[in-house]
């Protein structure tokens, strides 16, 4: 059988990790405000900040949403 590859959007993989807004905008080293934006998808993540992304929520950069559709 294949192996499906779960996909989190901003918040899911946010909240899988057990963080709030201000929790994870502190550790990107952006406001809460900004942080904000990029979850909502009004805003793109830099290639750096979302590899740091991907990293703070122990998620593979490649099962996390970026880009809104």
């Amino acid at each position: 059988m294949e192996k499906l590859d779960i996909k989190f959007t901003l918040e899911q993989a946010r909240k899988h990790r057990g963080l709030t807004q201000e929790q994870i905008a502190k550790m990107l080293g952006m406001t809460k405000r900004t942080y904000i934006d990029y979850e909502q998808y009004k805003r793109t993540f830099r290639i750096d900040n979302a590899f740091l992304f991907a990293e703070i929520v122990n998620i593979p950069f490649d099962n996390i949403i970026f880009l809104k559709n």
